[in-house]
């Protein structure tokens, strides 16, 4: 208990809050923070106590420190043979860190704001609820589908992993933790005008008031695709001293990474980035890298192409059958090329005398 009290002094945003000074992002955040775990209230008691008794000084955090325990962690934890799933386990396990700190962050608001909802003279009704999450995670040529109560419908792709509410609430905020793909077709309210729901990816958060798009976060940055409805894009970093902001309108495509000092736009047909959730893939003048991207993370297999001219070469189309022979099948047509599959590796090459193969 007084490590986490401990840890909770040395945020500054949290001393903002208890002292009513926060921004509205902020005051939110905590706010939000606060619907996991009761006994976090002590915290907030505690806390507020040793701020008014004048009592703010805490150790100054040793970063090193930290950073070594948490990369030996996961060197110690996540040891794999193939240095590409290797690399899949890192950034997830990173993300998980993240994603479970930030799960830590959402509850103290919760409880202040219901603490002062018990003050009033009972006119307001508490908009206070518990909120039980659960992990969804997908393999090689998986996708599962979540539909919520209210109409929004959350589509999860091959090899991804998402915490998200078991089911919708009275309450303002939503929020997902996306590691991988998903397809979001999210319903806004017309009584309830400020509701926003949260995606939070390792490099930033896609807010939204209603809409439909994607999202993807497996190529070192994560990409949003907005088919409709309106998106906004934070990017914060508070070592760099970086808070990038970014409103998405439809048929735009938003790259960025918490690594990265833009966020880089620009239009695109929603259709080859949204049509997999709909068991089919549309090709508008792709390149064959990046079919092969797709293929790779969809089917967990590594494709390697002997000519690397053919990367450049452009595709245009509709597989309606998502099967991979079938796909591969399809490109050796287009492009009048032998492929062969040997277990989980895909070679593509210039044509010769051999015949598409699978094994």
């Amino acid at each position: 208990m007084p490590d986490k009290l401990s840890e909770l002094l040395k945020d500054d945003s949290f001393i903002r809050f208890l002292k009513g000074n926060a921004s509205e992002e902020e005051k939110e955040q905590w706010s939000s923070w606060m619907q996991e775990d009761t006994e976090n209230a002590h915290l907030v008691e505690k806390a507020r106590k040793l701020c008014d008794a004048g009592v703010q000084t805490v150790p100054e955090p040793n970063s090193k420190l930290e950073l070594n325990r948490l990369m030996n962690r996961i060197d110690s934890e996540h040891r794999y043979s193939s240095s590409q799933r290797k690399k899949k386990r890192l950034k997830r396990l990173v993300w998980a860190t993240l994603a479970s700190a930030a799960g830590i962050l959402l509850l103290i608001g919760f409880l202040a704001r219901h603490s002062l909802l018990q003050q009033n003279d009972g006119t307001k009704s508490s908009r206070a609820a518990s909120i039980n999450y659960r992990v969804m995670e997908t393999v090689s040529g998986e996708k599962t589908t979540v539909q919520y109560s209210d109409g929004s419908r959350i589509v999860l792709n091959a090899n991804s992993q998402m915490r998200l509410p078991e089911k919708t609430l009275a309450v303002d905020t939503m929020r997902v933790w996306l590691e991988g793909e998903a397809l979001f077709s999210i319903t806004r309210k017309p009584d309830n005008e400020s509701r926003t729901f949260i995606v939070h990816t390792p490099d930033g958060d896609v807010s939204v008031l209603g809409t439909k798009f994607a999202v993807n976060t497996t190529e070192q940055q994560s990409r949003v695709v907005l088919k409709e409805g309106r998106v906004r894009v934070h990017v914060q970093d508070s070592v760099k001293m970086k808070d990038l902001q970014y409103n998405m309108e439809p048929n735009q495509m938003a790259l960025f990474s918490s690594g990265l000092d833009e966020i880089k736009v620009q239009q695109v047909n929603p259709e080859v980035y949204t049509s997999w959730a709909s068991d089919s893939l549309v090709l508008d003048n792709t390149p064959l890298s990046d079919l092969i991207k797709r293929i790779e993370f969809t089917y967990d297999v590594d494709v390697v192409v002997a000519d690397k001219a053919l990367l450049e070469k452009k595709l245009t189309g509709r597989f309606k059958n998502l099967d991979l022979s079938f796909i591969l099948e399809g490109i050796a047509k287009t492009l009048d090329v032998n492929i062969e599959k040997r277990k989980q590796t895909v070679y593509i090459e210039e044509k010769n005398d051999s015949a598409i193969t699978e094994s």
